[in-house]
Formats: C-alpha cells, sequence, structure tokens
C-alpha cells in the first residue's frame, strides 16, 4: 500500500508549565525542541489528517506527553482507520493505534507502536490483551541507527514519528533481527522518507532475513535504496568510540531469520521475537513484575517457541546472559578471590537498590566482573514490556519451560512439517502445535523452506506421529513440501504412525488435496480430517487446528500405552491415595464458552464456590481439553448445573467422540446467553461468569471466575452429584 499524499492542519491546544521541572537530556532536538523541554510538563499538537486522491480515509490525532521518571517518554497517540490489517476475509476494522517514543539511555530510544485490540487472529494473540510493536533507535559517533520496522499497520504512524523524532539525514544503517511481508510497507517507506544522501541505506540481517527481503520488495527498489550485508555468526559493528553491536543469530523453524544484538555501551539486549508478550497497557517497561506479566510471557513462549524447544535451547545457549546487578558466581574461586565476591555482591546489591538510570546503571556495573558473560541492564523485546526488573525470573522460567518441553520430547514427539508462503500455513501449524502441547505430547517443528531432506527424514523417523502443511502456490506444492513429502512416502515405518494434513490456499487448493491423495493411496492413517483454510485462519479455523492438534496427540498416545501394554501387562488397581480423592464429590455441570466464531464445552465437576463479594467459583479445566482455549484471562463461558434425574441425555451427547471444531450440544435444546455460552433448556440454574485468573495446576488449569449474572430455573430438583470410586480419572 502506497504512503498517501496528506493535506494537514494543526491545532496548537493549552500549554501548562512548571518552572523548575527536572528535565532529561535532550537527544532528540526536532522534537524536544518543540516540546520545550525546560519548562515543558504536557503538551498537546493535534493533527487532523485527510487522504488526498487515495481510497483508504487515515485520521490522526496526536498527543505528546513528557513523563520524568526513570526514562524519559513522549507519548505520540494515533486514531488510525484501516482496510487491510490482515483480518480474515477481507474484513475492515477501526483501530486505535498509539505511539510511545520512550527514551531508555541518553543516547537510545524505543518507538513503541501499541493496539489494545487483537491485531490477527493467531493462536499468540489469544489473550487479547493487545500489543506492541517495538523499534529502536540509536544515535552513535557515527550517526543513527534504526533496530527494525514495525508492522505494516503502524506504517504512517512509525514514518511520522521518526522524521519529528530525528534528522533521516543522521541515519547511517538499519539493523533487521526479524523481517516478514508484513513489515515490507514499513521499510518502503521508510526508503520513500529517505532523503538521497542517506541512500542506499545499509542493512545488517542474516541471510534468511535477506533472502525474504529480495523476494519482497522490487529488485529495482532494493538496490536504490537499500544495501544488505549479511550477517554471519560472531560478526559485530563499530559504532565508534570504542563501542559496538554484538549479534547472535538465533533461527528457529517459525523466524528462521531471528537475529539478537547486544549494545556493549548501554548493555541493552535487543531479543527480537525471544522474551516477547502480546499485551499493551499504560507501562513500557515491566513494572509490577511476573504479577504483571507473567501468564503473558508464558503464553507466549506455549505458542511460539513450545513447538520449537530444541532450537529454544540452543538460542538459550548463545545468550549467557546475566542481569546487571546480579549475585557474582563463586565456582572456582578460593581465599582471596571468594572475598572479593562477596564484596562485588554487597556492591551490586545496593546499586541494584538505587534504581538508576539505564546509563548510569550501565557504566557503573562495569566495575562488576562478567567475563564471557552478556551483563544486561535491560531486555528490549519485538513486542510487549521492556523487561528491567523482572529479567532474573524470566530468563530462569525460559530455561524451565524449555527443558520441561525438552523432557516431553523424549517420552513422544510430534513432528509438525509445513511451509508458508504469507503466514497463514505457519499460522495454522502453530495452532495445530499448541494443540499438541496440551495433551502433554513434545512437538518439533520443521520449516522445509530452511531444512534439507536429510533433516526431514531424520525428524520422520524419530517422531511418533506427524503433520505435513501446505500452500498451494500456481496450483501447486512449493517445491520443499514436494521433496519432504517424497521423503515420507519413502520412509516405511512413516505408513504406521498416526498423521494428519493441513494448508491454506487463496482459490482451490490443490496442494492440500494432492498430499492427501497420495498419503491416502500410500496407506497412512489420518488421526483428523484434513484442514482447508482459505486466506486467513479465522478463530473458529484456529479452534479446529488446536483440537486437530490434540487429537493427533491423543493418539500417539493411545499407541504408547498399548505398546506399553503389549510389552509388560499389569492389572491396574487404585492405590489408597487414589481411592480417598474419589470420595471428594462435586456438583455436575456443563462448562460452554464462545470467542468470535469459536465455541466449545464439557461436562465439569471438579466445581466449588470461591467467594462471596464477589460472588465466585473455581473451576478445573484439564489441559486438553478443547474449551481450555476459550477460558484464558478475560474469558467469559457460561455455567449450567444440571438436576437429579435431568442429567442423562445431556451427558450422553456431551461425552461423545467430536470432530474437531465440531458443535458440542448436537439436538440439545439451548439458548445463546448474553455472552455467547449456551444457557440448556433443562438446567437448574445458570450463571454466566467472566474468568478472572487461573492457576496452572498440574495436568489441570484452576479457573477462578466471577459471575456475573446468573439464574435459578428449577428451585425443587436438587443438584446433580458426581460420585467416582478412584482420584486418577473422571
Amino acid at each position: 500500500m502506497a504512503i498517501l499524499h496528506h493535506l494537514t492542519v494543526f491545532q496548537t491546544s493549552h500549554v501548562h508549565t512548571h518552572p523548575g521541572t527536572n528535565t532529561c537530556n535532550a537527544l532528540f532536538p526536532p522534537i524536544l525542541n518543540r516540546l520545550q523541554p525546560r519548562s515543558l510538563s504536557t503538551s498537546s499538537l493535534c493533527c487532523q489528517t485527510v487522504s488526498i486522491g487515495g481510497d483508504h480515509p487515515f485520521s490522526v490525532h496526536t498527543v505528546y506527553r513528557r513523563h520524568f521518571s526513570r526514562g524519559s517518554t513522549i507519548q505520540l497517540c494515533c486514531s488510525t482507520l484501516q482496510t487491510d490489517i490482515g483480518l480474515s476475509g477481507g474484513q475492515s476494522s477501526l483501530q486505535d493505534v498509539e505511539l510511545r517514543a520512550v527514551q531508555l539511555a541518553e543516547d537510545i530510544l524505543s518507538l513503541r507502536c501499541c493496539s489494545r485490540e487483537r491485531l490477527k487472529f493467531e493462536i499468540e494473540y489469544s489473550l487479547k490483551r493487545g500489543t506492541t510493536d517495538n523499534s529502536y533507535v540509536i544515535k552513535t559517533e557515527e550517526g543513527i541507527i534504526l533496530m527494525d520496522v514495525p508492522d505494516q499497520l503502524f506504517s504512517r504512524a512509525y514514518i511520522q514519528t521518526l522524521a519529528s523524532s530525528i534528522d533521516l539525514r543522521n541515519i547511517k544503517s538499519l539493523i533487521i533481527g526479524h523481517f516478514s511481508p508484513k513489515r515490507t510497507e514499513s521499510l518502503t517507506a521508510l526508503g520513500d522518507a529517505l532523503p538521497n544522501e542517506v541512500l542506499p541505506l545499509k542493512v545488517y540481517c542474516s541471510n534468511p532475513a535477506a533472502q525474504q527481503l529480495r523476494a519482497s520488495l522490487p529488485t529495482s527498489l532494493l538496490e536504490k535504496t537499500f544495501s544488505v550485508n549479511i550477517i554471519r555468526p560472531r560478526d559485530s559493528l563499530e559504532l565508534g568510540g570504542g563501542r559496538k553491536l554484538q549479534f547472535i543469530l538465533t533461527p528457529t523453524p517459525r523466524w528462521p531469520d531471528g537475529m539478537c544484538s547486544y549494545d556493549s555501551a548501554s548493555q541493552l539486549l535487543f531479543t527480537n521475537k525471544l522474551f516477547s508478550a502480546h499485551v499493551c497497557d499504560n507501562n513500557d517497561f515491566d513494572a509490577g513484575g511476573w504479577d504483571s506479566y507473567g501468564q503473558d510471557w508464558q503464553f507466549y513462549y506455549d505458542c511460539m517457541l513450545a513447538p520449537v524447544a530444541k532450537q529454544a535451547e540452543a538460542a538459550l545457549e548463545k545468550l549467557p546472559l546475566v542481569p546487571q546487578f546480579s549475585k557474582p558466581s563463586y565456582s572456582g574461586k578460593k581465599g582471596v578471590e571468594v572475598i572479593k565476591a562477596d564484596l562485588r555482591y554487597i556492591f551490586s546489591s545496593l546499586l541494584s537498590e538505587l534504581n538508576l538510570p539505564i546509563s548510569k546503571a550501565a557504566t557503573l556495573s562495569k566495575i562488576l566482573e562478567s567475563g564471557s558473560l552478556l551483563v544486561v541492564s535491560a531486555v528490549c523485546p519485538i513486542h510487549g514490556p521492556i523487561v528491567r526488573s523482572t529479567v532474573t525470573e524470566l530468563l530462569h522460567k525460559y530455561g524451565v519451560w524449555t527443558q520441561e518441553k525438552l523432557k516431553q520430547n523424549e517420552a513422544a514427539v510430534v513432528a509438525v512439517i509445513y511451509a508458508s508462503a504469507y503466514g497463514n500455513t505457519a499460522a495454522l501449524a502453530q495452532a495445530i502445535s499448541r494443540g499438541i502441547s496440551k495433551a502433554s505430547v513434545g512437538v518439533e517443528s520443521l520449516n522445509t523452506e530452511q531444512s534439507t531432506s536429510e533433516e526431514v527424514g531424520d525428524l520422520v523417523q524419530r517422531c511418533d506421529g506427524f503433520v505435513i502443511g501446505s500452500p498451494t502456490l500456481a496450483g501447486h506444492m512449493p517445491t520443499p513440501i514436494q521433496n519432504a513429502l517424497g521423503v515420507i512416502l519413502k520412509n516405511i515405518d512413516a505408513k504406521g504412525k498416526p498423521c494428519g494434513i493441513f494448508g491454506s490456499f487463496g482459490w482451490s487448493g490443490e496442494a492440500v488435496d494432492e498430499i492427501e491423495q497420495r498419503l491416502k493411496s500410500a496407506g497412512f492413517t489420518f488421526a483428523f480430517s484434513t484442514i482447508r483454510c482459505k486466506f486467513k485462519p479465522t478463530e473458529s479455523m484456529l479452534q479446529t487446528c488446536e483440537e486437530s492438534g490434540t487429537d493427533l496427540a491423543q493418539a500417539v498416545k493411545r499407541a504408547k500405552l498399548k505398546e506399553k501394554k503389549r510389552t509388560a501387562p499389569q492389572s491396574v488397581v487404585a492405590s489408597s491415595v487414589e481411592q480417598a480423592v474419589g470420595r471428594v464429590v462435586g456438583s455436575l455441570c456443563v462448562l460452554s464458552a464462545k470467542s468470535g466464531d469459536a465455541e466449545s464445552a464439557m461436562l465439569a465437576s471438579w466445581v466449588s464456590q470461591a467467594s462471596f463479594v464477589p460472588p465466585g467459583l473455581t473451576i478445573a479445566v484439564a489441559k486438553d481439553r478443547a474449551v481450555e482455549s476459550l477460558v484464558l484471562p478475560g474469558g467469559r463461558f457460561v455455567l449450567n448445573v444440571l438436576g437429579e434425574g435431568k442429567t442423562a441425555p445431556v451427558v450422553k451427547q456431551l461425552l461423545k467422540a467430536f470432530k474437531p471444531g465440531e458443535s458440542r450440544f448436537g439436538e440439545l435444546q439451548t439458548i445463546e446467553a448474553d455472552n455467547g455460552g449456551r444457557i440448556i433448556a433443562d438446567a437448574i440454574a445458570w450463571m454466566e461468569c467472566i474468568v478472572a485468573t487461573r492457576l496452572e495446576a498440574g495436568d489441570h488449569w484452576v479457573i477462578y471466575a466471577t459471575v456475573d449474572n446468573g439464574q435459578l430455573q428449577d428451585n425443587k430438583t436438587l443438584t446433580a452429584m458426581h460420585y467416582r470410586k478412584t482420584g486418577a480419572r473422571y
């Protein structure tokens, strides 16, 4: 989409000044001079923009705001009407975009493009807490370095803010840690905005990113505007004055171009997708720590990195990180060296309590011994808050989660093999992978575009089941998928493994049909019906993918259990503990939830009231339940309480084996509640609930929800109870 020609009218509002206000270093004169930094506390500048000769109306309301706390913040708010932000089926969406310019250090600025709405129907956005797309600006002795460009939704606001914040003539290079077709518009807009004396702009990126650039940009534009420099392992970029950027390649199947950058002067680590989270609130840093963002970091990891645990482990090994003022290691130290370590620990603790600005903290922390470790003052991801106060805990959790997933892979693993032209097939693969992980089965993803036939063969041989996904390009499978399918068909052992097929397409989807026909002719067993997605996936499609992944994982577990019983048959008797736990009874209920066009339901008996004010209850939901992804924090559902003597039809219906995405209620009489859930006509009571929080409890999630609305429909019938003889199963 080309940049529109604009007619812009500015209106300046009232300015409040406070004499004696402490100001920050005016690193970016064009914008700070406009804000009169010596006396200005708050200023606003309203801008109404109208497109001329374009068919995409675009309006902007801009507010500049200065905060004097740990870092100076210049905040720009933009309300944008977009008609092509990536929703399914060509839908248009009105998005509120807020762009914050946050000064991290005296010479480093973060441009945080913020949206409090869900940008895409991809599995990692399911918490619906919005997102940020972070890019960075570094001022050096030799000029200005740009770090990444944002998603196409933010391109106009990004270029507008960049031009207002710095002198574009001083830009010397651009670092790209990750690039996708969705960022092409922003990169093109940047090239159009740069003055001729800057061109061609030096671009530093990994080889896969360079390939994506060449595929996304016209050759004439690429050669004229950008000079691409490919980063190799252990490369670095000299910034002048002894300062340098150290590059660390961190590829994964979903992000084969992944690259982190470490600034030795500020001790900031720019991690791109690693340590990211899709959340947008009023904080730029991780204020509130793990309590505020823990669930967001974990959910992002589960969706994006759990399926590639092996590559995640390799990336973490390349990043020997240590927080800026952490406890020194005593390993291998004796005598005086131990005393020195103690003194460093005391000094480190004192500095940590001072909560210093990043620049000063980086200078003082260099006194402490670090060896080959990367001492980080903050982690700067591409999505979510800048991590400063929670670095230690987040690093630890990443290690724990990765080891847990690798352990699952040892027990059983499903291979997710795919190629993706525009990201849609990759989104399906991600949802299927999450469904597999929910069933506590390991996942290994393989992007055939970045893999050899030998790697495909090795994974197919090792795995216990597999799925293969493909886009359709000009009526055919892409060559990497053709090669992978050939490897699978030649593997004698692969035929006995449960499998599945998925893919996205724009018109007829011949690639998916051909894969299905060839595997079916070869005698392969399908764990779920072939998934065909036209254009971009909807919530319902992602729900189907997730359920399909769970079905495949459960098929793998059944095969493993069958093999175990065959080789070591034994009678199973409930232990005394299991028998005792089984005497805990609960009311028999039905939980029904809906989000967008995705809905599901389940029988629930592990239900209990948890609070009086507000009225609240807890429900235990198994991690592999289809409805689990609909009862995330903020999700809404209906809880139906069943009555004695009225349970048989409901139980019979809900205990059926359902196909992925199939309606759970069949012929049962229901009505739709205000929150989208289903109220069963024969239920003796129902409650509309909203999930406040949830606790991970072994193989279940314990959900705490508040009750917004409810009704007793039958005051004469007693509540149906669920009695068990063992606590080892339902």
